[in-house]
């Protein structure tokens, strides 16, 4: 038990610091552009073993993950401590289960959900 919490832990470390790099890049330096950054945020999730179970669970492509992004990001574009909306919800499972779900839906509505979900 003790060696799956770890193996757990660790994936969960790299995973938060690989959303704090690219928020930092895309934010903070500027040194990655949209669509680098929703390669770099498809490219994780196809190859996440949990997150891939949700792409391919709603047939998510990488224009969904551009579309949902812009959705967000024109009523989200803020940052709070380590979080960013339109980056984080795409890296974890409930957050990202709901985004794909609601893709259709308007963006106001989607990024409320959104908030709520990050308690922001």
């Amino acid at each position: 038990m003790a060696i799956t919490f770890y193996m757990a832990m660790k994936r969960i470390m790299r995973r938060d610091n690989y959303i704090n790099s690219l928020i930092k890049a895309f934010l903070e330096e500027g040194t990655l552009s949209k669509k680098e950054l929703l390669d770099k945020m498809y490219d994780y999730g196809c190859q996440d073993f949990r997150l891939k179970r949700i792409i391919e669970k709603y047939h998510a492509t990488r224009q969904d993950y551009e579309d949902i992004f812009d959705k967000l990001f024109h009523w989200a574009n803020f940052r709070k401590r380590r979080r960013y909306i339109p980056i984080n919800s795409f890296f974890f499972v409930s957050s990202l289960e709901t985004i794909l779900k609601h893709k259709d839906i308007d963006s106001k509505k989607l990024t409320q959900k959104m908030m709520n979900h990050f308690h922001f």
